[in-house]
């Protein structure tokens, strides 16, 4: 569940919802880890690498979504996206947080 490697933030490996607002639309794809920096989200066709993109993140069981803002740091067509955090509520960060305390 948790690993560890070249990122600077221990992530986490869990399945998720997400919002993303890509130009005028807002697709709903998965997030696959999350980190205290950023997220990687499954979608087809990510946007350019540099792209800042609009996030809602479901992080558990709730109906809750948390609003986040991350720049497009890595792609792969077909495969998804890596973010960088810019902007992420604090409740999210607080919840990241426990999530990393339980393993």
């Amino acid at each position: 569940m948790l690993r560890k490697d070249r990122k600077k933030d221990p992530r986490i490996d869990l399945i998720n919802e997400v919002y993303c607002e890509v130009g005028q639309s807002e697709i709903l794809a998965r997030w696959t880890d999350i980190s205290r920096g950023g997220i990687f989200v499954q979608t087809m066709h990510p946007p350019p690498l540099g792209e800042q993109t609009k996030l809602r993140v479901r992080l558990d069981q709730s109906q809750k979504f948390y609003r986040a803002v991350g720049i497009v740091r890595h792609r792969l067509e077909w495969v998804g996206m890596g973010l960088e955090f810019t902007q992420l509520h604090p409740g999210a960060l607080q919840l990241i947080d426990g999530l990393l305390c339980l393993v």
